[in-house]
């Protein structure tokens, strides 16, 4: 079983920008679960077997963004969220998102993403016991 630091959950309804951006984060060495809603999600992330480190969001996925955030940091603390959407969301919702956690700007750059994610491992290795 791989250990949560390598383990991301993608969470996009759009399976032509999932996958290609799953595929990307594979090869760069990530263990990844793919999602469609927020939803499927949730399941994923009560799978007792996966040690999920980071939920890479789509803001506008159904069931996704905000409240997904707000039930993993309620019901899975430890686990890093980045939300992704596109700039008009991200302007409207940026004091929620400057105070929640880290968030993305789409279309994005798969560096910049990988960038975040490991951002993101290296905050929550730091507060691992």
């Amino acid at each position: 079983m791989p250990e949560a630091q390598s383990v991301v959950l993608l969470v996009e309804g759009d399976i032509v920008a999932r996958h290609p951006l799953a595929e990307y984060l594979r090869d760069c060495g990530f263990t990844v679960f793919e999602a469609a809603t927020g939803d499927e999600a949730m399941q994923a992330l009560n799978t007792q077997d996966l040690q999920i480190g980071v939920v890479l969001a789509d803001m506008t996925t159904p069931g996704s963004g905000f409240a997904l955030r707000h039930w993993i940091t309620e019901n899975k603390p430890g686990v890093e969220v980045i939300l992704a959407g596109s700039i008009e969301k991200a302007v409207h919702q940026a004091s929620h998102l400057c105070q929640e956690g880290p968030a993305l700007a789409k279309p994005y750059q798969h560096l910049i993403v990988l960038d975040q994610i490991r951002q993101a491992l290296a905050r929550r290795k730091t507060r691992e016991p």
